[in-house]
């Protein structure tokens, strides 16, 4: 009977440990989910590097935009300011609002500009092709002009003219067969590239080691010939009515 007694204490004792530690993980479990509670945290998973990289972009494209939205309200806060001005001196805004006009014609390239620049001219290459070779690699095509003019931009050009037809954000330059086609105008060589900027940080743009011209017209023998001026005149642009369908929107893209 003792014995048996014996072996009951320990397990009573074990059991009431038992209780003891699981009551301890209770409150501690019940302590913690009162603090969540309280504070109102919400889990939000593992915040990897490229979670932060994503954040960071994310506020620093909020930032751009909100600089940019203070610049633009200083703009239009200076233009009203020239309104107000102008309608206290003169009784109207309208020779405001014309000067206004007739800068943003000039930055469309409406009107013939004056200045420093270059001028390129280009022709087909005189080179004696060898049985077998394609002859359409010694002619000059649109992508020749094409990659010629964007590094013209890239330079630095504010205006430029290919055989007197004026280069917009909306020009089209394409192959036309023997020709080529600047808003649907067909030209052929002599192709002359007039353009107004730096005439040295052109030409040398123009001729860089990693440029169109060296790496790929100096190759097939591609004449090309340029001239630095003080000054040139280049035309304006003389298709009116190109845009017939866009208009004015407020905000951005939507569906």
């Amino acid at each position: 009977m003792q014995k048996l007694l014996m072996r009951e204490k320990p397990n009573n004792m074990n059991r009431k440990l038992y209780i003891y530690y699981l009551s301890i993980l209770a409150v501690i479990i019940g302590f913690i989910v009162a603090v969540q509670l309280k504070s109102n945290i919400t889990y939000q998973g593992i915040i990897t590097i490229p979670k932060l990289l994503d954040l960071q972009n994310e506020i620093s494209n909020v930032e751009m935009e909100n600089s940019q939205l203070k610049d633009s309200i200083s703009e239009q806060a200076m233009k009203l300011a020239e309104y107000k001005a102008s309608v206290e001196n003169t009784g109207s805004a309208y020779g405001t609002m014309r000067n206004e006009l007739e800068k943003v014609k000039n930055i469309a390239s409406y009107y013939a500009v004056r200045g420093p620049g270059i001028i390129m001219t280009l022709n087909d290459s005189k080179k004696e092709i060898a049985a077998g070779e394609d002859v359409a690699w010694y002619l000059i095509h649109d992508i020749d002009i094409l990659e010629i003019v964007n590094e013209l931009r890239v330079a630095g050009a504010e205006a430029i003219s290919i055989n007197g037809e004026r280069v917009t954000g909306t020009t089209s330059i394409r192959c036309g067969g023997p020709t080529i086609n600047i808003d649907g105008k067909r030209h052929a060589t002599p192709f002359i590239i007039r353009a107004i900027g730096d005439p040295k940080v052109l030409e040398a743009s123009a001729l860089a080691p990693d440029s169109y011209i060296e790496l790929y017209m100096e190759y097939t023998g591609i004449q090309v010939e340029i001239q630095k001026v003080d000054e040139l005149i280049i035309s304006g642009y003389n298709s009116l009515g190109k845009l017939r369908y866009q208009r004015k929107a407020e905000g951005g893209e939507a569906e």
